[in-house]
Formats: C-alpha cells, structure tokens, sequence
C-alpha cells in the first residue's frame, strides 16, 4: 500500500565451531543436572544462553565476507546489528578490507557518529543498540542481522529501518541478511530456521500499484 518499501532477503548459512557445540553441550548438561537434583530452573534461561553462542558464532564472519567480496555494495547505506562489542571488534578486521566509511555505535559518546550516518557522511553502522527513533535515517538500504532474537518484535523494529520510504530513492528496494544456523541438530528451538521462513513469506510482498 505504499507504506514501507518492498525487500529482498538473503538467509547466509553458518555452522558452530566444536568449540562452540561443547559450550552448548555444557549449557545443557548443567540444566539438565539441576532439572533430575530437583532443583528451580528455567527453560528459558537455557535458551537464552544457547542463543547467546548461535549469535556471537564465529563462522558467520566468514560468510559475512564470502557474501560482500563479491557484493561490496551491501555495505553502503548499511546497519550492522551485532549481539556485543566484542564480537564487533573482529567483524571490524573484514570491515576494514571493503570499505573506511564505517562506524561504530555503541555507547552515547558515539552518538556523533549515529548523526554522520543518519546525514550520509557515513556509509556503514556497527551497533549492538537500539537506533534512536528520533534519528532520521529514511535512506538506509541494507540490514545485517548477526544477532537476532526469537521475538519477532524485536527483528521487525531492526529490519524495519531499512524499510522506510525514501522520497530521494522513490524506487529503493531494501535487502535484509540473515545468518541461519545450517545443522537441523543445532539449531535450538528451530529459531533460525522460523525466522528465515517468515522473512522470506514476509520478502514476497510486492507495492500494489492500483493503490492510491
């Protein structure tokens, strides 16, 4: 209806290290110890600490750059949404290699360059933070999800800054990168493999052009 602008969605397989599989072995192994000592536990902390290890995976770095050698132009007009700071500092060590018009956002000092990025001075932002809804910021293209939540409120508020009209780009077309873990015995819950289903039915929508 006119209202957001139309996107395509890339889901990038990744798989975990076996150093990462036995951190979620551990995770589950210590539920599971407390669950038969009849201990209190909560399900839903270990999912969260399992989800944890899925969005900080190493292995997404590389097919992060195995996707922009060969499209840089992603990189341009660009969110980054990482879990932390850390895992952004060796993202940063690809960055580097495509492009120096990037920058960081995670701490209220960097604020500055949230209002460089918002007036096209730069090209790229690194956050692990929610973008200010004051900020506007109509002109970003693409959304890179290293870290995702299974709430889907959460995702929406994150694509959804690459889906706003444009009234410079009035044909603009967002792109949405997802990491979706490739090992059906991994994968917690089904979480990433849910997300990419509903993104891509949600990818589908195309503008009705008989709409006033």
């Amino acid at each position: 209806k006119g209202i957001l602008c139309e996107f395509d969605y890339i889901a990038l397989p990744y798989t975990l290290t076996e150093d990462e599989k036995q951190k979620k072995k551990k995770i589950i192994a210590a539920f599971n110890a407390k669950k038969e000592s009849k201990e209190s536990y909560n399900e839903a902390d270990m999912f969260t600490q399992l989800s944890r290890v899925n969005k900080i995976a190493i292995n997404k770095i590389d097919s992060f750059e195995s996707l922009i050698s060969t499209r840089p132009e992603l990189l341009k007009k660009s969110i980054i949404f990482v879990q932390e700071m850390e895992y952004g500092e060796k993202l940063q060590e690809v960055l580097v290699k495509y492009t120096d018009r990037y920058h960081t956002y995670y701490a209220d000092d960097e604020k500055i360059n949230l209002t460089n990025f918002a007036d096209g001075k730069i090209e790229c932002l690194l956050t692990c933070k929610k973008i200010s809804e004051g900020i506007d910021i109509s002109s970003v293209t693409n959304i890179f999800l290293f870290a995702s939540d299974r709430s889907r409120l959460i995702t929406t508020q994150r694509i959804g800054r690459a889906l706003r009209l444009d009234k410079n780009n009035p044909n603009k077309k967002a792109t949405v990168i997802d990491f979706v873990l490739d090992d059906a015995n991994e994968n917690d819950n089904n979480a990433d493999h849910q997300r990419e289903e509903w993104l891509s039915t949600l990818s589908l929508t195309r503008r009705n052009e008989n709409e006033e």
